[in-house]
């Protein structure tokens, strides 16, 4: 292991702004994309908008179309724990360097590796320097000068590329469980579209529809409401000035940032662990494995399934399993009708679905066999999905306690054995 050295980050590096690109030239589809605060994960990492991208279709200057492996920063703090954040742009000539976001250049290859000072940027002792020095009151910024000001210790290059290879494993582990995640839940749309959505279901060839007051379903199924066939509470929160509602909790308390963070189907765990006496002096309700919980205030329609028991705050509305109903059917219903739950949202100040009117809320009833056979096709995907976000949570967790300890050098990597430190988390 080689001595490391304190340096300012500017000794090796610069930090360039992006360009303000033009709001006039933005559209609703097209071959770039503008970057911005929001394709950066807080932990760092580089993450997809999922359809709410900014394209361009504006004049653009070469230096600021990026490149496949370019390292950039959040210079903005759109959400918290953003600021400083580091991402890798993932393929050339599609995305466009704005101004919130700072390009990294080594300046010194012989002082900096490039893939080290991206993991070293997500490491917490320079995060804290980069939010003791950022500016502004409701919106925190930080500037190149700022990031290149900051004080780190570094081992010589050579080390600095193994680390950054070993924290890259990791990482590429890590994505490849969330890429085979989202193929799974594309399939699992697929098919509740097909079968419950476009009555495309096995058979339906020979189905005859009746008309209902939920327009034309197919015949032996029936229209109904959510407040008939689904079993549905509320959440709430106990005193936070009572410590012993929330010290040495063993019940997971969800809140709608623990999905909202996460983005998990199956979430393993929530932020905050709430007493047996927290619940039981608040509206709060315990919740098994399989209940399917949404987010019904000021952000609407973020869904989640529980693995365990767990309560949640006042802004959900959870649907508790039921023999009738897979819980991954739930969910699929709740996330195909999130324009019409919007719809239903009232409130002045924030938008809330109230259980009043979601007891009310149309919900068509399959029949016994298309269920059955749902339930067949799609049961093996499920497990295996909640198994893939399993294994990601433990290896982000595994990886956020290596990474610190990596770049400051606390753990020795030539006595690394990698293979040995992932076998447990990968699937």
């Amino acid at each position: 292991m080689t001595e490391w050295r304190e340096v300012a980050l500017g000794d090796g590096l610069a930090v360039h702004h992006g360009f303000a690109f033009k709001g006039e030239y933005f559209v609703d589809d097209g071959d770039l994309i503008v970057l911005t605060p929001g394709n950066f994960v807080d932990s760092g990492g580089f993450k997809d908008k999922s359809g709410k991208e900014k394209f361009y279709d504006g004049p653009v200057d070469d230096r600021y179309l990026l490149s496949r492996d370019d390292v950039v920063v959040a210079m903005t703090e759109q959400a918290h724990g953003l600021l400083g954040s580091s991402a890798t742009i993932p393929q050339d000539a599609r995305y466009l360097h704005n101004q919130r976001i700072g390009l990294i250049e080594i300046t010194d290859p012989s002082m900096l590796d490039l893939r080290f000072v991206y993991h070293l940027m997500n490491a917490p002792c320079v995060r804290q320097q980069i939010q003791a020095t950022a500016t502004g009151s409701k919106v925190r910024h930080t500037a190149p000068e700022r990031i290149r000001a900051v004080m780190a210790h570094v081992p010589s290059v050579p080390e600095q590329r193994t680390i950054g290879r070993v924290l890259d494993a990791i990482d590429d582990l890590i994505e490849n469980n969330r890429r085979r995640v989202e193929v799974l839940e594309e399939m699992a749309w697929a098919i509740y579209r097909e079968w419950f959505v476009h009555f495309r279901f096995p058979g339906y060839e020979d189905a005859a529809f009746v008309d209902s007051d939920r327009g034309p379903i197919p015949e032996g199924w029936r229209a109904s409401t959510c407040g008939v066939e689904l079993d549905y509470v509320g959440g709430g929160t106990p005193s936070k000035q009572e410590p012993a509602y929330w010290d040495n909790g063993t019940v997971d308390w969800f809140t709608p940032s623990d999905l909202t963070k996460t983005g998990l189907r199956y979430p393993t765990r929530s932020e905050l662990r709430i007493t047996e006496a927290g619940l039981a002096k608040s509206s709060a309700k315990l919740v098994p494995s399989g209940t399917v919980m949404m987010t019904s205030r000021a952000t609407l329609g973020v869904l989640a399934i529980t693995t365990g028991p767990a309560s949640t705050n006042q802004g959900f509305i959870s649907v508790r399993p039921d023999d009738r109903w897979p819980p991954h059917f739930v969910r699929e219903f709740l996330d195909a009708s999130e324009a019409q739950l919007a719809a239903i949202g009232t409130g002045a100040t924030f938008k809330e679905i109230t259980k009043g009117a979601f007891k009310s809320f149309p919900f068509v009833v399959p029949e016994q066999t298309v269920l059955d056979k749902y339930r067949a096709a799609t049961a093996d995907a499920e497990l295996l999905l909640a198994s893939l976000e399993r294994a990601t949570s433990q290896l982000v967790a595994m990886r956020d306690l290596l990474l610190p300890k990596l770049v400051t050098g606390k753990i020795d990597v030539s006595n690394l054995d990698l293979d040995a430190v992932v076998e447990k988390a990968a699937v």
